[in-house]
């Protein structure tokens, strides 16, 4: 498994869950602390697809999720064996790569079976007898392959064999109603009356044995009769053994009852699975049935976790799916520690400023790492964004220092770059309800309640009211899903510094309470409120509490 560390922000994420996250890669990458790789856990929204585009940054790929996966472990990347391949190459072939088992493919490259030393030895003990290799429909040419034969003549109409095994040690007379037509007969010495028999009889293929000069009259009676002819190093008794390994791997490997998974399959299904079966290893799949290998208890059980660093969240419920099962390293976060616990020691940096950007330009500082223009513009966007234009109360003066400082190493003046920035990511048209509430949303488990929370910043208010109805429906049908108390939509004005709240929920009364006022229809106005952080999630945690 590779070493890369995932850096990530929040589910719907914001303009510096997403900057923080590819600025502190950065400044891992740089600093060479870990292979960083930035991640975003949902799309972006359309402020903070413009500070990508005004800076050049692409964005962060998505993760959908950290739980491990097949695709993540060490599986065994093993040769897949055709369906026609001999058993003798295939044995030598497990020998030599020390396989228990190997996957069977068609020509195409899909799962047919599996192959492994147990059906081997059926195929000896179980199936060998003077038919085999009629019954397992077996090419000509893994005849002469596994005999290491020298081909005198080959008809055309010879493709498989269609006949019964013999080792003709007897008289013509003897074996006058012994040999049939299409039959393999196995003859050792210079016996030209005996082949000039066995073409008389229409056999299907003569084979030679042992290191003798091959007689020009055996060929010539042979290729007049259009019979199949072979000579082969091996003496008769050696050729009886090997001969039936010419059969193809198809006719012994496991057909049915496969037990296989694919490469997206989860480990916590591999394991399941695993419990309740016995095999040694199994077939590997991609998305399109393809073979990639086999995988064992052992590699699951010695898989490693998935690696990431948290920023502007240390919430599970806000994190990326699977995180129960991620090794965390780190965090840096500007919220409160709630339901958060590791299995080891992680560094841990939380600041109560007004956002996570700030804390990272900080640590810039503290190694001593030149921020570059871009690095530094995402970083302005994030504090432009989280202190809206540092009118929050969230807004330190540490914040509002780091902010010009990025402001000169970009070029720009903080105000009129954040209304460029506001403007491009307020304006309401041509969005759904459910991408204007999900665009910056989040979940909170308060006390025995829990919440939804989302907030908008708007230049237009007024804009808003087409979506009202909608939007509660919707608020409505989320609090249902989710078991919340209580839904809320901040909607705030970033020029006035006031928010209209749409509630929904079978509790409105915690937000009345909150703030000390009266919902009309589903709305009120909060004056001076803008910050979820700091104004709205206390004072909802303090209704709670207090009911």
């Amino acid at each position: 498994m590779s070493d890369i560390v995932y850096v990530s922000g929040h589910k719907n994420p914001d303009t510096d869950s997403v900057c923080a996250a590819i600025s502190y890669s950065y400044l891992l990458n740089k600093t060479g602390k870990y292979n960083a790789v930035p991640v975003r856990l949902g799309e972006i929204n359309r402020e903070t697809e413009y500070a990508l585009k005004h800076f050049h940054v692409e964005s962060p790929v998505l993760l959908k999720s950290v739980k491990q996966k097949v695709e993540d472990l060490d599986y065994d990347k093993v040769t897949v064996f055709s369906k026609e391949l001999t058993l003798k190459t295939a044995w030598s072939l497990m020998k030599e790569q020390n396989l228990k088992s190997a996957p069977i493919s068609d020509d195409h490259g899909k799962l047919l079976g599996l192959l492994s030393a147990s059906n081997i030895i059926e195929g000896y003990m179980d199936k060998w007898d003077s038919e085999v290799l009629k019954k397992a429909h077996t090419p000509i040419e893994n005849v002469i392959d596994t005999l290491a034969a020298n081909v005198l003549h080959l008809s055309k109409n010879l493709k498989t064999v269609e006949g019964t095994i013999h080792i003709v040690s007897m008289s013509e007379k003897n074996a006058d109603g012994y040999i049939e037509e299409n039959d393999i007969a196995i003859i050792g010495g210079d016996r030209v009356d005996m082949v000039r028999f066995l073409v008389e009889k229409k056999v299907g293929l003569v084979v030679l044995t042992g290191a003798f000069a091959v007689n020009d009259e055996i060929v010539k009676i042979c290729k007049d009769h259009d019979v199949s002819v072979i000579s082969t190093p091996y003496n008769t008794f050696v050729t009886s053994q090997q001969i039936i390994q010419a059969i193809p791997v198809e006719y012994v490997m496991q057909k049915g009852g496969l037990t296989t998974f694919s490469t997206d399959d989860t480990v916590e299904y591999l394991r399941d699975v695993m419990s309740n079966t016995r095999y040694r290893s199994y077939p590997v799949v991609d998305l399109n049935g393809k073979v990639q290998g086999t995988i064992s208890r052992y590699q699951v059980i010695r898989g490693e976790k998935k690696k990431i660093i948290l920023v502007d969240h240390n919430e599970r419920g806000q994190a990326v799916d699977g995180i129960e099962e991620a090794d965390i390293l780190g965090v840096v976060d500007h919220h409160r520690i709630a339901d958060f616990q590791t299995v080891g020691p992680l560094n841990f940096r939380a600041e109560p400023l007004g956002c996570t950007c700030t804390i990272i330009g900080k640590m810039f500082e503290e190694e001593d790492v030149e921020i570059p223009r871009e690095i530094a513009g995402l970083m302005l966007s994030a504090i432009i964004s989280d202190t809206l234009l540092f009118r929050s109360p969230t807004c330190t003066n540490v914040d509002r220092k780091m902010a010009y400082k990025l402001a000169d190493i970009v070029g720009v003046e903080p105000a009129g770059y954040g209304m460029a920035m506001f403007k491009a990511g307020t304006s309401l048209v041509g969005k759904s309800v459910e991408e204007i509430f999900n665009q910056d949303y989040k979940k909170f488990n308060i006390g025995d309640a829990k919440v939804g929370i989302a907030q908008v910043n708007t230049m237009d208010i007024e804009g808003f009211a087409p979506y009202k109805a909608d939007m509660l429906a919707y608020m409505e049908n989320l609090a249902q899903e989710n078991k919340f108390d209580v839904a809320i939509l901040l909607l705030t004005d970033v020029i006035n510094a006031s928010s209209e709240v749409f509630v929904a929920g079978p509790r409105p009364e915690i937000v009345e309470n909150a703030f000390k006022v009266r919902l009309d229809d589903h709305q009120a106005n909060l004056a001076g409120v803008i910050s979820r952080k700091k104004q709205v999630v206390p004072a909802v945690t303090n209704a709670i509490n207090e009911a």
